[in-house]
């Protein structure tokens, strides 16, 4: 089951990934991209802190990290930036993020939590810590670590790319930013999780 549910994770971000460069051209290619490497660091970190949540044994895996817990952000990163456009008519990406952006796409983020985080536990794919307050399976730190940390890849990367022209310093000044961004948003997500009791 877990195979045939990270095959179709794979399938799913692919044909994202394929969406957002045919849909936007480079700065698609740049946008997701750039997301599926901050997912990476992120569930890297996670895993090498051993933060937040853990992993039934997965097949398809980089090092110690499972690629379906790498590739999700790229994936719910890049529906969260279409279905914002096609509700809001505001353009995501480079474009600085207003406030009703914001807020579509934390509601989009909170929603996609809602399915995934239950389904998951009924699949026994993630494992939070012990202890984690969870509301019918759903984990309560997960309707805040969705949105905030698709929030902080939006702002990063429209930040580095207005200020940055396409090509190698922009790769070098995402790849920079996203995982110092990733990494901060486990720990403080940790932090506020052992705080609150979450």
């Amino acid at each position: 089951m877990h195979l045939f549910l990270e095959l179709v994770t794979l399938g799913a971000t692919i044909l994202c990934f394929w969406h957002a460069v045919r849909t936007r051209g480079a700065e698609g290619g740049w946008l997701f991209a750039s997301a599926l490497f901050m997912g990476f660091f992120r569930e890297g970190f996670v895993v090498a802190r051993d933060y937040l949540y853990g992993y039934a044994d997965l097949t398809l895996m980089i090092g110690r990290v499972p690629v379906i817990g790498a590739i999700i952000w790229s994936y719910c990163i890049w529906l969260a930036v279409v279905w914002v456009e096609r509700v809001s008519g505001e353009r995501i990406g480079t474009a600085r993020l207003t406030a009703r952006a914001c807020a579509l796409v934390a509601v989009f983020l909170v929603a996609l939590a809602c399915f995934f985080e239950p389904f998951l536990k009924l699949v026994d794919m993630a494992r939070w810590q012990t202890g984690t307050w969870k509301v019918l399976d759903l984990p309560m730190i997960a309707t805040i670590g969705y949105p905030t940390m698709t929030l902080l890849f939006l702002w990063i990367f429209g930040a580095v790319a207005r200020r940055v022209p396409a090509g190698p310093r922009r790769g070098a000044a995402l790849a920079a930013a996203l995982a110092f961004g990733s990494a901060a948003h486990v720990v403080v997500l940790q932090a506020l999780k052992t705080r609150i009791g979450w």
